[in-house]
């Protein structure tokens, strides 16, 4: 059945509170479900003149709508009812965003005791709970974090978490709440006594998205996610195993694998599944995941495939350790880690006598449970960056997969074009910042010819999708096409008709710099410490890039950029040698995939030989 919002409206405007609320939930926990999306929405428009803005239309009358609720002083949230409305302030956030309001501030001021505030307001004790839904990502109105988090330590952290769960943050206001935050949060988070007061929906979303801010300490924040977690596996009785390393008893030693994504067109299954499939000559691999987020050809690359039969965090992880010391476990391995709770949490907890993880996605948990990261020595920026220790691959030892979609594309051949350079920008949401965003703009400024950007944007759609679509294009006006979230074939063909690619900064791309190599293109990056930014650097060199396309400051990534635009000869120059599907084929797809299971079997070998010699009397 589809929302109305005919009723909606009816209701929020007739001051049916309970009924309204109730409609409120259903609509933010639909758009949930399917991510950002207003799917079965009804699209009856109110006047005719609305039918070519529909979109605009919708969230205009929705965001209406809802100001009319929540600002009546008769309307308050259960507590049952604002928990569960508090994991979705995100879209909440995304329907004001995509508005003509931009955020939630007008609502924010009518919670305060000052009619004519603007960017200060002093809410109401009782007005709290609205406050803290409101208050939004590119709300403008200051707060007072230290005053709010002596007021109610629960609501302040609650309110982080729920900013930090946004898809998009690209604007000023967002960057900076995001960068004041992982400043002031993370010498108080542990304070909180139970994780359990936190919207734990949204909390490995806090965990994740830090890594795409600037902060030099973005990952400190994981240190008292981590405290927490800890305190909550304790209370349950969950503890570190003791068992040490030993010769398996029967057959090759076991792995246990733990999975977020990975189905057979998803990014994680790309970069990880060979090296799985080669480690099987060496080890009895049991994988262990969700079974709508692993399919067929995931399943397939184990020799056990387990499913967690239960939505429950906390008995995932027990069911995980029991799994474990059933089956003697030696390894426990996670491809990537942040994505879902239950790899955060493995981080915390020891189930195996050796745990490993690998860079799915690229940054260090600070877990006390995780022994090493399996990472590919050119990938490496600066090793302190890591609370684990490297398990470092040769630049050949985790070779890519080529997606099914890839091979069996037909990529028309480049137009000899006169009109501007076409410059892509593959990136997700969350992957463009400000910083980011305004180098672009002034390459498209100091350009000395034409230029024109098409931004790529993965998950920009439904209610992202404007928010992406109007900053951009308040930023550069028609020197930027913004794309909606395109398939695959799409996707490669406006890459494939384009002349440069810029890849996003600080956090660069993988996958991304392989859709465009393969398509024929040059382009830019920008290295840094981290491993999200020195990726970048390493596959640049494997591909023979030159060394002034690995910009070490803004500045040089500018200018870099404008060099590869304005030298068309150059350019087409650098492409017919060093990109194509033959330079992808040969330096990042094919390698040695066997080199992972090696290297964990001499460390597991080791291990075992170290706690024989422990364990005999004259030792």
């Amino acid at each position: 059945m589809k929302f109305s919002i005919n009723k909606f409206e009816y209701l929020c405007y007739c001051r049916d509170h309970e009924a309204a609320g109730r409609e409120l939930l259903a609509l933010l926990t639909r758009i949930d479900q399917n991510y950002g999306i207003l799917m079965d929405v009804d699209d009856w428009a109110q006047s005719e003149e609305a039918f070519d803005i529909m979109d605009d239309h919708i969230v205009t009358r929705l965001a209406s709508a809802i100001t009319a609720l929540v600002t009546d002083p008769a309307f308050t949230f259960s507590d049952e009812g604002f928990k569960h409305i508090a994991l979705f302030q995100r879209w909440l956030a995304g329907i004001f965003a995509a508005s003509a309001f931009r955020n939630g501030d007008h609502v924010l001021r009518s919670l305060g005791i000052d009619e004519d505030a603007r960017y200060a307001v002093s809410p109401r004790v009782a007005n709290m709970r609205k406050f803290q839904l409101f208050y939004m990502p590119e709300s403008e109105v200051r707060l007072d974090w230290d005053a709010l988090w002596d007021y109610d330590k629960v609501i302040a952290a609650s309110l982080a978490m729920t900013i930090m769960s946004s898809r998009f943050l690209a604007t000023p206001p967002a960057h900076q709440k995001r960068e004041l935050i992982l400043r002031w949060l993370p010498d108080r988070l542990a304070e909180i006594e139970s994780i359990d007061a936190l919207p734990m929906g949204v909390l490995h979303d806090m965990y994740m998205h830090c890594s795409y801010a600037d902060l030099p300490g973005k990952h400190d924040i994981k240190k008292p996610i981590n405290a927490l977690i800890r305190r909550k596996l304790a209370s349950l009785d969950l503890h570190d195993v003791e068992r040490r390393a030993a010769p398996a008893a029967q057959g090759k030693p076991v792995v246990l694998v733990v999975l977020e994504w990975f189905s057979k067109n998803h990014s994680i299954y790309r970069t990880h599944s060979q090296t799985l499939v080669a480690m099987r000559e060496r080890f009895h691999l049991v994988g262990m995941g969700f079974e709508r987020l692993v399919d067929e050809a995931g399943r397939a690359v184990f020799d056990e495939f387990i499913v967690f039969g239960n939505e429950n965090l906390w008995e995932n992880a027990r069911f995980v350790r029991e799994t474990s010391e059933a089956r003697g476990a030696q390894m426990m391995y996670m491809p990537s880690v942040g994505m879902f709770p239950i790899t955060m949490v493995l981080a915390c907890l020891r189930v195996a006598p050796i745990q490993l993880m690998a860079l799915g996605h690229p940054a260090t948990t600070h877990g006390h449970a995780m022994d090493y990261v399996v990472v590919e020595e050119d990938y490496v920026g600066d090793s302190a960056c890591f609370s684990e220790t490297l398990l470092m691959l040769p630049s050949d030892g985790m070779p890519y997969r080529a997606p099914a979609a890839m091979l069996e594309l037909d990529l028309p051949p480049k137009k000899n074009q006169n009109g501007p350079v076409r410059i892509v920008v593959a990136a997700t949401t969350i992957k463009l910042n400000p910083g980011f965003l305004q180098a672009c703009v002034e390459i498209a400024n100091q350009a000395s010819v034409p230029v024109e950007f098409h931004f790529l944007v993965g998950q920009a759609r439904g209610l992202t999708f404007p928010q992406v679509r109007n900053w951009i294009r308040r930023l550069m006006g028609d020197q930027a096409i913004v794309y909606t979230h395109q398939d695959y074939t799409r996707y490669m063909r406006v890459i494939a008709e384009s002349d440069v690619f810029l890849n996003p900064f600080p956090f660069g791309n993988t996958n991304g710099i392989v859709d465009t190599v393969w398509a024929g293109l040059i382009g830019v990056c920008r290295t840094g410490r981290e491993v999200h930014e020195h990726i970048d650097e390493g596959m640049f060199r494997r591909l023979g890039f030159p060394e002034w396309t690995i910009a070490r400051t803004t500045q040089a990534y500018i200018d870099a950029a404008l060099r590869l635009i304005g030298d068309a000869d150059e350019r087409r120059a650098l492409s017919r040698m060093l990109a194509g599907p033959k330079a992808i084929e040969r330096l990042i797809f094919a390698g040695r995939p066997q080199v992972l299971g090696e290297r964990m079997h001499a460390l597991w070998r080791e291990r075992v030989s170290q706690e024989a010699a422990q364990s005999r009397p004259d030792a």
